[in-house]
């Protein structure tokens, strides 16, 4: 094959093998600056017997032409060459590698400067269930929506806020949503600081903690800096971001009772579950006014905000729930807040809370081995 054919393959390829996307240009192993990748024929170059897909119905001067040709690494170009497996990796089967890897390393280098992302993942275990969120998914990720990471925000910790070695987070202790609430407000002054700067323009969030702790990340996140949400996905795959079948879901808010004292109002959000109202503390007595917010044609279950558009809905059903709380409640101290809802709902909660306009959300959750609601912390003492 010529030079220029083989310069193309490596070029479309940007350098890294097509099957397990190894680095090719040099040795990593060594450090040695060297070559290290091959090109494979997909149809063999040659008619014979043992040519691996030779038989294949392909001229023999177009078998040295790019179009027939994958960059590989040594051990994939064993794999694939191998008579046993010829049926497996068969023309047409290699021919689609090669379009979706040449293809996405043409997106991929075709994003400018202005698709960087800083990347922000706020991971904590739920209920003792350790989470994991890697380098490699958050660019699966990002890639999605044509964006590639920045990782300013990311310190000597393994994310960018890691509350996994915060103690109290099964049993909901006091100490805990303190220590929480102090660690993320610590760590989020670094954000606030590089968007001053001019540093950070746009951020992608990746949230899975506890949702009190979630809403209040979401009083913390800077209004001038666009943001992008990647809740993680029910469907198995690990994956992070929208479901690209999911449908949009509407929701809409009742007055579910009506208090004694205008001044007291709660508020119950019920999307991934419903909210017990049997079981609300008994400081929420009869002279609270009780707003609920919940899907509108559905009832709630997991999953349920499963694309963009439901979250934009959920949204713009809490501003009206908040607002019709500033018009009919006026003298109202803190809402106590019950939420069911799922991780970018928690976070969207706490980024349309205006301060100068609402009263501060006192949140309430589900604690193990409890029967009802326990206070666990206010968005009074953000800094925002």
């Amino acid at each position: 094959m010529s030079e220029r054919v083989a310069r193309r393959v490596w070029v479309a390829a940007g350098g890294r093998c097509t099957i397990c996307n190894r680095y090719l240009l040099d040795d990593e192993t060594t450090g040695q600056d060297v070559m290290i990748g091959q090109l494979a024929h997909i149809v063999g170059w040659s008619t014979a017997d043992g040519s691996p897909r030779g038989s294949e119905s392909l001229a023999v001067e177009l078998r040295g032409e790019a179009d027939n040709l994958l960059l590989l690494c040594y051990d994939q170009h064993k794999v694939i060459d191998d008579k046993s497996l010829w049926a497996v990796y068969d023309a047409d089967t290699l021919r689609a590698m090669k379009r979706k890897h040449e293809s996405r390393v043409r997106g991929l280098t075709a994003m400018g400067h202005d698709r960087s992302t800083t990347v922000l993942r706020v991971i904590g275990n739920i209920h003792d269930q350790a989470v994991d969120l890697t380098d490699a998914r958050i660019r699966e990720a990002l890639f999605t929506r044509n964006r590639f990471p920045d990782w300013a925000l990311r310190g000597a910790d393994e994310y960018e806020v890691d509350l996994r070695p915060l103690p109290g987070e099964r049993d909901g202790t006091s100490v805990y949503w303190a220590s929480a609430h102090a660690h993320l407000d610590e760590r989020l002054d670094r954000l606030r600081t590089l968007v001053a700067k001019g540093r950070v323009t746009h951020l992608s969030v990746f949230p899975l903690a506890r949702i009190p702790v979630l809403i209040l990340l979401g009083t913390l996140l800077d209004d001038t800096v666009p943001v992008d949400l990647y809740p993680k996905r029910r469907d198995g795959d690990e994956g992070w971001g929208w479901t690209a079948s999911a449908r949009d879901v509407g929701f809409h808010f009742t007055r579910v009772r009506v208090g004694s004292n205008r001044t007291k109002v709660a508020l119950l959000v019920s999307v991934s579950g419903s909210v017990d109202r049997n079981r609300l503390p008994d400081e929420i007595d009869d002279s609270y006014t009780i707003y609920e917010l919940r899907p509108a044609d559905s009832l709630p279950i997991p999953g349920l905000i499963g694309s963009a558009g439901s979250l934009d809905a959920f949204s713009r059903t809490w501003r009206e729930v908040l607002a019709a709380v500033e018009a009919q409640h006026p003298g109202v101290q803190a809402i106590p807040t019950f939420s069911a809802v799922p991780a970018a709902a928690a976070v969207s909660m706490g980024r349309h809370l205006m301060r100068a306009a609402h009263p501060p959300l006192h949140i309430y959750d589900r604690v193990t081995g409890s029967t009802t609601y326990q206070f666990t912390t206010s968005t009074a003492e953000t800094s925002r």
